[in-house]
């Protein structure tokens, strides 16, 4: 008897040492939601406006459109495409900033406990947190080659298949010949990125940066993710009169050649998985690698 006694005297120890522990971890959890909001009151609200609409008051008075928190839709993730961003995403880009836009980097204005803070903050500003699982980071595999004049040379093709002049222009100036009508989900005017100024890459300039954004995309904008696009065959993606339009004959024959070089899609189709993931990575990274080879210096 003594012992059931001892027993059930130590069950009700251990719940009400439970029910202690998740009292105490209450308030520290409701205190970083108050601590974010001061930190959202102070350096957020002035362009992201109160309830995170995008209409703060310094966006208003100088005519840029902040990103709308309120919709759940973030540019710079490491998550697939049209998912939310991880916290580490949204630390990030709070710490970092986005080089090129009126969202300036914090890391030295604010603690790192005031950064983690409006973290948690800004993700009760829309309801797809609470009503989504957690979000999870696609994956990102490391270089299998590395940059040379022949992986530039790839990335090139690589470029043309995949129509990113369209937007970005031959040369990587922003300059397509789609560019002029360019817009975000929210009817906004946008231009398209200047890659001979990479430093002000919004998602990061580091390689690793540029080769998620290229495979997550970019929420909210005209760039699309390329996570499935890298497989493509020697047959090409497009009718070959929209390359006719834009390039002259040398560089259609640059193109022609290395497409004919290139496994048919069916080739691919067959493959392992291995593969397939080895050739999409090796493309991926090619063109990574001649993006950055298009900076001005």
């Amino acid at each position: 008897m003594r012992t059931a006694n001892v027993f059930a005297a130590g069950c009700v120890l251990t719940a009400l040492a439970g029910v202690i522990a998740a009292q105490q971890a209450q308030p520290d959890s409701e205190a970083d939601l108050r601590l974010g909001k001061q930190v959202y009151a102070r350096a957020c609200l002035e362009c992201h406006g109160s309830e995170g609409h995008g209409d703060g008051p310094k966006a208003l008075r100088l005519g840029f459109h902040p990103r709308k928190l309120s919709l759940g839709s973030f540019k710079c993730r490491c998550t697939g495409s049209g998912d939310l961003p991880t916290d580490d995403d949204l630390y990030r880009v709070v710490t970092r900033g986005m080089s090129g836009t009126p969202m300036q980097p914090f890391e030295k204005s604010l603690s790192e406990a005031e950064r983690r803070a409006v973290v948690r903050y800004l993700k009760t500003l829309t309801t797809r947190f609470a009503s989504s699982p957690p979000p999870s980071c696609i994956r990102l595999a490391p270089s299998p080659i590395l940059s040379t004049a022949q992986s530039i040379s790839e990335g090139e093709q690589v470029y043309r298949v995949l129509e990113c002049w369209k937007c970005h222009g031959k040369t990587g100036r922003g300059d397509g010949p789609v560019t002029a009508g360019l817009k975000d989900d929210w009817g906004n005017p946008i231009r398209a990125y200047d890659f001979t100024v990479m430093k002000r890459l919004k998602c990061g300039v580091e390689d690793i940066d540029i080769y998620r954004t290229l495979l997550t995309g970019m929420n909210g904008s005209p760039m699309p993710s390329y996570a499935k696009s890298f497989l493509f065959g020697r047959e090409g993606t497009t009718d070959p009169s929209v390359y006719q339009s834009e390039f002259n004959a040398a560089e259609l024959k640059e193109l022609q050649d290395y497409l004919s070089r290139q496994p048919a899609a069916a080739a691919i189709n067959a493959m392992a998985p291995e593969g397939r993931e080895n050739l999409e990575n090796r493309r991926a990274w090619s063109l990574v690698y001649y993006l950055k080879s298009l900076v001005v210096h």
